[in-house]
């Protein structure tokens, strides 16, 4: 019989009680003892700047900056982003490490003030604000994506963002002035485009509610949407959704002027947590559009879980002008970008009550218009 030295055996042993310790946090738990990295990803003075989260107290170090900015859109699978702006489409590769490498950019004549990747993730959509359009860009198997649209469709102008739906049928186009959510065929084979029947649905109308639907975000469960409503008293909408017909109807409607507040208000970005426990929206002071500072505001809301309507939990000021923000693939943090203000900043979300605490606030590039998560093991 071969006999091992004593310090062999303890060795062996730790090791046993190492895999045997992760084995059990696994079962009892849900986890493993490998570390993750979690990024944030902002596009703002002329370039996309990366930060590492300090997982113990949620602090942001910048530790990347790649020149070109626009809007933003990360893949499922958190290893590619893409960006449009200033005219061309560029495709990035997410290392492992969180830096983002170039992996080509093509021209483009199309605009996009919001992009939304389909289910597939072959295509990419985006909204021309100013125009009144969206375009379809094609992405190779490659994952470069293509300069050249494959379809474009003419809407109305203020056609505001571009989200596909949850079955992948349909790509929905929120539009302000004409207080409108357009609801467009999609073929997921091809990205060709054609109107639905109705083309579009209208957004709330009478005195004293929000109207001017601008983003739209699915619930998790397919059947509810939540749309930002921006303008004549700003607001969020609560819309049932059928995916059959490509539908939406409208459930709810709440204003989230600040109470006491006399100014000039409207609504922009909305995101619920991982957990759909929790909705909320970015309110932007513009009584004085050149104002550093103001009552710009993170307004929260609680999600019913059977209905998926809202209750709200209050308002977080925030830098001033938040035309973009997003919450962590944990739902522990959540990073509001001041477009005004150049500034990003970095909130704990409270589990249990959805109350936000400030914890950081960065100065960025000018004008932050989109801000992004990822995390990787």
């Amino acid at each position: 019989m071969k006999r091992f030295p004593v310090q062999h055996l303890l060795i062996l042993n730790m090791k046993r009680l190492v895999f045997y310790s992760t084995l059990l946090l696994t079962t009892l738990f849900g986890f493993t003892a490998s570390a993750e990295n979690r990024f944030v990803y902002l596009s703002a003075g002329g370039s996309v700047t990366v930060y590492e989260v300090d997982l113990e107290t949620g602090l942001l170090s910048e530790f990347q900056k790649n020149e070109g900015s626009g809007l933003t859109a990360i893949t499922k699978k958190q290893n590619r982003l893409y960006r449009v702006g200033g005219k061309e489409v560029e495709s990035y590769r997410i290392q492992k490490n969180g830096k983002l490498k170039s992996m080509g950019k093509e021209p483009t004549e199309a605009k996009g003030g919001f992009l939304g990747l389909d289910a597939t993730e072959r295509f990419l959509a985006g909204s021309d604000y100013g125009g009144g359009s969206v375009a379809v860009w094609q992405i190779g198997e490659d994952g470069i994506a293509k300069g050249n649209p494959v379809s474009e469709m003419a809407l109305e102008k203020a056609a505001h963002s571009s989200h596909f739906s949850p079955g992948n049928g349909f790509l929905i186009v929120p539009a302000t002035t004409p207080n409108k959510v357009f609801q467009i065929r999609f073929d997921e084979k091809t990205g060709a485009l054609k109107p639905n029947d109705p083309a579009s649905v209208s957004g709330p109308t009478g005195e004293g509610t929000a109207q001017q639907p601008r983003h739209i975000r699915f619930h998790p469960n397919g059947k509810i949407a939540y749309t930002t409503l921006e303008r004549e008293s700003p607001g969020v909408g609560v819309w049932s959704w059928d995916e059959e017909s490509g539908h939406l109807t409208l459930l709810q409607n709440l204003i989230t002027i600040p109470e006491g507040f006399e100014g000039s208000i409207t609504t922009a970005d909305l995101h619920l947590t991982p957990d759909s426990k929790f909705l909320y929206v970015s309110n932007r002071d513009l009584t004085d559009r050149k104002a550093l500072t103001g009552k710009s505001s993170i307004v929260g809301f609680r999600v019913d879980p059977e209905s998926g309507l809202l209750t709200l939990i209050g308002h977080t000021h925030c830098p001033q002008v938040p035309r973009s923000f997003a919450i962590d693939r944990a739902g522990e943090y959540l990073y509001a970008a001041g477009q005004t203000a150049s500034k990003l900043e970095v909130f704990r979300i409270n589990q249990d009550s959805g109350e936000l605490t400030s914890i950081q606030i960065l100065d960025t590039g000018k004008g932050p218009n989109w801000v992004l998560c990822v995390t990787k093991p």
